[in-house]
């Protein structure tokens, strides 16, 4: 149950103390569940028959007294459950959060990006049900098994032969429920990506009259979804019943038999009442356990693809922090495949830039160029390859320490919610004002950002939909060379600006590449690849061209004077 070593260690340790504390008060609370049995049978004999006012009196103060401390122990008990859950979630909180990064940077595009955390909530809320403390209680059942057999073998017979028959009842709900649950944890997570995409694009469907159509799959997604449910919990809901109607017939069938055992003097009219009461009692987290079988199912389900995700999300332990990248990086024979397939998608592309250096990558769509520029950035793991910074490879460096030294503006520019300083600062509490002014600055937007209600106070709201779409972009410039990066990597970051704005990004990139820095610019703006000191052209992901920028762009035009010639 070890997902990276020490936090298997850890949850192995936190549920081995919780199960094992819980076992002795479950032992506990079976003792008492027992005396108070006795009582009844106590009751039975001695008080009425006696008409004994003084011991019946004894006897209810017993039974409050065994009782008040059974409700304080099965509290106490569940509180134990509710620590170790807590426990467990604090530890796996940031592996989470990882987990859907990582889910959202190389998972499949059609999976579910909170996935991970969907998961841990799940297997969160069954450590915190009543589920485990039935488990409890069917571990210390035997004792109770062990007092029917006291009372005469009958009895003991009878409450072994139910356990049985209700253990095979479990047994077929699990060969059921396993395959059903893992159907509905499919479709659970379509139906919440409907959702999202109807919320993402609730403007163009008013708009053009989409809003009818979307309705009707996010219908048929909660039609699947209800199905998968019914026929999770369907058998489960029969079993109950059959479970309870189980427990009142072996109520009434052991009656009968201690009613036909002190016919005959082999028994005390009492032994009827204890084993009826005790056998209820043992059959009730039976009950409990058939009932909550499908979230059992389900958390175990959970745990499964959490364990499988962080076993593919080894902890790095980079002691060494090596030193600001100064001199140049490096491609050597990178290939790259698309997320959650094994289709390359960028095929043996070796490149060297200096400090100084500017590279403009041109392509047609689904070249590879976004590709490349997110595995450059360490985003995308490489398939094949090595990719270097002053001679050492991206994964010999710390990712909280590299993502200093890279500056990264995508095609889809989100800000986080937050206010522009907190964003252009990298959300970082410790960064000095100084750093978030002088990064506006470099990016042309600080004249800008002091026009806004609030300055750079002002909230951006989530994805920095409270900004238009080109300041935003801008701040995401500012964001991008916040720090001084050595790597400025831009995917078409022009794509919502205006001509000053374009003309702003041209003097940034000149800017970075005078400090020492290295810049690769995605764009088909003829404006910004003039600037860049090197070309390179992707066809189908593989390098088709690369050399001077003047060269590149003179074959261009003769290429395309020549085509426009044949036409």
């Amino acid at each position: 149950m070890s997902a990276v070593q020490d936090d298997g260690t850890m949850i192995s340790s936190t549920l081995r103390r919780g199960v094992m504390g819980a076992l002795g008060i479950g032992v506990t609370l079976q003792v008492i569940l027992m005396l108070g049995v006795l009582l009844v049978g106590v009751l039975a004999d001695t008080a009425v028959p006696g008409r004994n006012t003084a011991t019946l009196w004894g006897l209810l103060f017993l039974g409050l007294v065994l009782y008040g401390v059974f409700g304080l122990l099965d509290s106490l008990r569940s509180r134990v459950f509710f620590d170790v859950a807590g426990a467990i979630d604090q530890r796996l909180a940031p592996r989470v959060h990882d987990g859907v990064s990582h889910v959202a940077r190389v998972g499949a595009p059609d999976g579910d990006g909170l996935g991970p955390l969907h998961d841990a909530n799940r297997l969160r809320a069954f450590l915190m049900g009543p589920i485990p403390s039935a488990l409890i209680d069917l571990c210390v059942a035997p004792f109770s098994l062990l007092m029917l057999f006291a009372l005469h073998a009958w009895v003991g017979l009878v409450g072994l032969a139910a356990m049985i028959v209700l253990g095979l009842m479990a047994w077929l709900l699990g060969r059921s429920a396993g395959q059903k649950a893992e159907t509905l944890d499919e479709l659970r997570p379509l139906r919440w990506m409907v959702a999202e995409e109807s919320r993402r694009n609730a403007v163009v469907a008013r708009a053009m009259g989409m809003e009818g159509r979307l309705r009707q799959r996010w219908i048929g997604a909660s039609q699947e979804d209800l199905l998968a449910e019914r026929a999770l919990h369907g058998r489960s809901v029969g079993l109950v019943g059959a479970v309870r109607g189980f427990r009142l017939v072996l109520f009434i069938l052991l009656l009968t038999i201690g009613a036909a055992l002190a016919f005959t003097d082999r028994a005390a009219w009492s032994t009827a009442l204890i084993a009826a009461l005790l056998l209820y009692q043992v059959l009730a987290p039976v009950e409990l356990a058939v009932t909550g079988w499908g979230d059992y199912t389900s958390a175990r389900s959970a745990w499964e693809r959490l364990n499988l995700l962080l076993r593919q999300m080894p902890l790095r332990d980079i002691t060494t922090l090596l030193p600001r990248p100064e001199t140049e990086l490096t491609t050597e024979q990178v290939y790259v495949f698309a997320p959650g397939t094994q289709r390359p998608v960028v095929n043996n592309v070796g490149i060297r830039l200096a400090a100084g250096d500017s590279l403009g990558i041109m392509g047609q769509t689904g070249a590879g160029k976004t590709a490349l520029l997110n595995a450059i950035a360490g985003i995308w793991p490489l398939a094949r390859g090595v990719i270097r910074m002053d001679g050492a490879a991206l994964d010999q460096w710390d990712e909280e320490e590299l993502g200093k030294f890279v500056g990264y503006v995508p095609q889809q520019v989100e800000l986080i919610d937050g206010t522009v300083a907190q964003n252009i600062a990298r959300f970082d509490a410790d960064a000095p004002t100084e750093a978030v002014l002088a990064a506006a600055r470099r990016a042309h937007v600080h004249d800008l950002i002091l026009r806004l209600p609030d300055g750079y106070e002002t909230q951006v709201g989530r994805g920095g939909q409270l900004l238009p779409a080109g300041l935003r972009q801008r701040i995401a410039v500012a964001r991008a060379v916040f720090g001084k990066p050595f790597i400025l990597l831009l995917d078409d970051p022009t794509s919502n600006m205006d001509g000053d704005g374009e003309k702003m990004l041209a003097q940034v990139m000149e800017d970075v590449c005078d400090e020492g820095g290295v810049v690769i610019v995605v764009t088909h703006r003829p404006a910004l690849m003039h600037r860049v000191d090197y070309i390179m052209q992707l066809q189908a992901g593989s390098m088709a061209a690369f050399g001077p920028a003047g060269q590149i762009l003179q074959r261009a035009e003769e290429q395309r004077v020549q085509a426009l010639g044949q036409a």
